[in-house]
């Protein structure tokens, strides 16, 4: 059942920005907020996490390409609206 207002999907393919993206939205959010990271075929450094209640991560076992990887991450999203974002991007 989809329970969250709305579900951020961030399709990723080793972009060094993924992180800051999230934090622009953890940042700038109002209302409830779900982040879906999406690790396309890598696993990023243990430090780099961001540890956040409103954050998930996905880890695609292998690349599937940016369609394969915003199709996994809506699967895995709870929320009753959907925003697909670059993962290089900054929220105001």
């Amino acid at each position: 059942m989809k329970n969250k207002l709305l579900s951020c999907i961030l399709p990723s393919y080793r972009d060094p920005l993924l992180f800051k993206t999230i934090q622009s939205i953890l940042d700038n959010a109002e209302g409830e907020v779900e982040i879906v990271g999406i690790f396309d075929g890598y696993y990023p450094s243990a430090e780099q996490i961001i540890e956040d209640s409103r954050v998930r991560y996905l880890h695609l076992g292998k690349n599937r390409g940016m369609r394969g990887a915003i199709n996994a991450g809506v699967l895995a999203s709870t929320g009753e609206y959907l925003m697909r974002a670059d993962c290089h991007q900054s929220f105001a």
